[in-house]
């Protein structure tokens, strides 16, 4: 009876053994997982705790001699002077955030602004024709402006939907272009295009929506829309090269 008993008990430490091996190798994936995330967060994002270790890397920092946001933002418009300021120059915090996936503030922003350019209405009950919104953003470094851009870009926000206003797009430039381009979907009613891309330390974002009262069928939502697209690659065009201007040498 005894050498029976033993013999059931046996395989007890064994279970035992197993047990602690399995919490063991599982504990183990896990921290690997962690390693990885840390190192994709850190290669991609650069912000939050880890815009700590990066700042304390040389080169401090890469926008010495880039003008002040707000500067660059009032440039628009010289380069659009058929449009008028809604209103001065506005500072402005970048975020991602609702509807898009990516909800953070952006880090590594040495300053950034925001301004409204328009038409006059056609007629007094009507909106204006033509609204274009820049935002210019200086960040310290050339990598936190393009991680911002890939961030923006890179199928996780503007290829869904705009993160300012909802709305739903297609993406019209290639992967071989320097900026991006966004339309708003046909299923939308604003006719918008957008366009952002980066200039060494600076990014930006330019936006323009045509309207037009009584612009119901498809053929005049199809001519708003090009409208939109020709004003933002143009200004984009004459805004950025007016920018590199202003931008220090290398």
């Amino acid at each position: 009876m005894l050498t029976s008993l033993r013999g059931r008990r046996a395989p007890a430490p064994l279970a035992g053994l197993r047990g602690r091996h399995v919490i063991g190798l599982a504990a183990l994936l896990l921290g690997i997982l962690a390693v990885r995330a840390t190192e994709v967060y850190t290669g991609q994002y650069q912000t939050l705790p880890v815009l700590d270790w990066l700042a304390s890397r040389p080169p401090l920092a890469e926008s010495n001699g880039v003008p002040a946001a707000a500067d660059l933002a009032r440039g628009v418009a010289r380069v659009q002077p058929l449009l008028s300021m809604t209103d001065d120059v506005q500072p402005l915090l970048p975020i991602f955030g609702p509807p898009g996936v990516i909800q953070r503030t952006m880090g590594g922003v040495r300053d950034a602004a925001r301004l409204y350019l328009s038409a006059p209405p056609l007629a007094a009950a009507a909106g204006p024709p033509v609204q274009l919104r820049l935002d210019a953003i200086v960040f310290y470094r050339r990598s936190q402006a393009t991680a911002w851009y890939q961030l923006l870009s890179g199928g996780q926000a503007m290829d869904f939907r705009d993160p300012e206003n909802g709305l739903f797009q297609v993406r019209l430039s290639g992967p071989d272009d320097t900026d991006g381009v966004w339309l708003a979907a046909p299923k939308e009613n604003s006719r918008v295009a957008t366009m952002a891309g980066t200039r060494g330390s600076v990014a930006f974002e330019l936006q323009v929506t045509c309207q037009r009262t009584g612009a119901d069928s498809p053929e005049d939502q199809l001519d708003l829309s090009a409208r939109a697209e020709t004003i933002a690659r143009q200004t984009a065009t004459a805004w950025t090269h007016w920018l590199e201007g202003q931008l220090p040498s290398a």
